[in-house]
C-alpha cells in the first residue's frame, strides 16, 4: 500500500513542479498549491454535484483529495456573475490556507485561466472543460481554455 502512496506523492510532486514552473513560479510551490487550491475550490463550489463528479472522475488520486477536502454539500450551487466575483472567490479561499500576500506580478484572471490551462492539458478534457465553462457566467468562460463557438 505505501507504494501506492508514494507513487500519488510523487505524481502530485511532479505536478506542482510543472505547475509552479509554467505560471513562471518554479521554487514557489506552496504559493502554487494554494492557488491550485482555490481555483479547484471555487469552480468545485459553483458547478453542480453531478458535474463535480465528473470532473473528480478525471483527476489523479491527489487531486481527488484536494477537491473534496471541506466540501459541503449544496443543493445549488454558489451563485455569482462577473469575473470580479470569481476572482474574489479565489482569493477568498486562498486567504483561508493563509496566502494573504500572493505578490506575483500576475493578475489572478491570467493565473486562473494558467491553471485551467495547466489541468486541461494534464487531466481534464475539452469537453469537461465545456461543459463546466457553459455552467458559468458568459464572462466567465472566457477564463476556460475551450472553444466558445460550440459553447452556449
Amino acid at each position: 500500500m505505501a507504494n501506492y502512496f508514494d507513487k500519488f506523492a510523487q505524481e502530485a510532486n511532479e505536478y506542482l513542479n510543472e505547475l509552479a514552473a509554467g505560471l513562471g513560479h518554479p521554487e514557489e510551490k506552496g504559493q502554487t498549491y494554494i492557488l491550485l487550491r482555490a481555483v479547484l475550490h471555487t469552480l468545485r463550489d459553483r458547478i453542480t454535484i453531478s458535474e463535480s463528479l465528473h470532473v473528480l472522475a478525471q483527476l489523479p488520486m491527489f487531486l481527488k483529495g484536494v477537491y473534496v477536502e471541506q466540501w459541503q454539500y449544496r443543493e445549488q450551487p454558489l451563485p455569482f456573475a462577473s469575473v470580479a466575483e470569481f476572482k474574489d472567490a479565489v482569493k477568498q479561499e486562498q486567504a483561508k490556507l493563509g496566502e494573504q500576500q500572493f505578490n506575483w506580478p500576475q493578475h489572478t484572471e491570467d493565473l486562473i485561466q494558467m491553471v485551467l490551462t495547466s489541468l486541461g492539458t494534464r487531466y481534464l478534457t475539452e469537453g469537461q472543460l465545456q461543459h463546466i465553462a457553459t455552467q458559468m457566467p458568459k464572462e466567465v468562460q472566457k477564463l476556460f481554455p475551450v472553444d466558445r463557438k460550440s459553447g452556449s
